[in-house]
């Protein structure tokens, strides 16, 4: 009967770094994909619930803030932007400095979902000559899936500071509060279901 003996294999300090670093990798990997989980979802859902939320503005008039007070693709951008801005919020304070920059990744997350948003419904409807319930959702849903993928890679590679995204939030924020009180005459704050003036 013939004996073999295995000679365990020790690892070098710097192999034991690299293991560590991929085990690392993998688990922010899991993280990073339960925020895009959430972020989805809660636009997902918490969008389309605003849009029907407006009965409730009379008894809590501050939701005319955050809700769309008529069909304007300006007022429709709520639907996708304070959604998200809550899961910007949580996110940063959970993540803290881990994720040092993620406000800038989602201020220009948003900007270029509510551009995307803009450009899809001007787009169609030209094109048409009219705009339909159905391309509406679900350019709705696409520019909520272009925010998810966009912070999912950028997340990561961030290098500027919370700060400018939290200031750009911020303006953002105020721009949708002052529009809602005093809408420009231009297109984008045009209600379409009135008559064009």
């Amino acid at each position: 009967m013939q004996i073999i003996y295995y000679r365990k294999h020790n690892r070098t300090d710097q192999e034991m770094e690299v293991i560590d670093r991929a085990a690392h990798k993998k688990h922010l990997l899991k993280k990073l994909i339960l925020w895009d989980i959430l972020l989805f979802s809660v636009v997902g859902i918490l969008g389309p619930l605003l849009h029907f939320a407006a009965p409730l503005s009379a008894s809590f008039p501050v939701l005319n803030f955050i809700i769309p007070l008529n069909e304007s693709v300006w007022e429709h951008l709520k639907l996708l932007f304070f959604p998200a801005l809550l899961v910007a919020v949580l996110r940063r304070l959970i993540t803290g400095k881990l994720q040092h920059g993620i406000l800038t990744t989602f201020a220009e997350g948003l900007l270029l979902s509510m551009l995307l948003m803009i450009a899809g419904f001007y787009t169609y409807s030209g094109f048409w000559g009219m705009h339909d319930l159905r391309i509406d959702i679900g350019l709705f849903y696409l520019c909520t899936l272009f925010l998810t993928v966009y912070t999912h890679f950028r997340a990561s590679r961030q290098k500027k500071s919370s700060l400018s995204g939290l200031f750009i939030l911020l303006l953002l924020t105020g721009c949708f509060f002052y529009f809602s009180l005093y809408p420009p005459n231009i297109g984008v704050f045009q209600d379409l279901s009135q008559p064009l003036q």
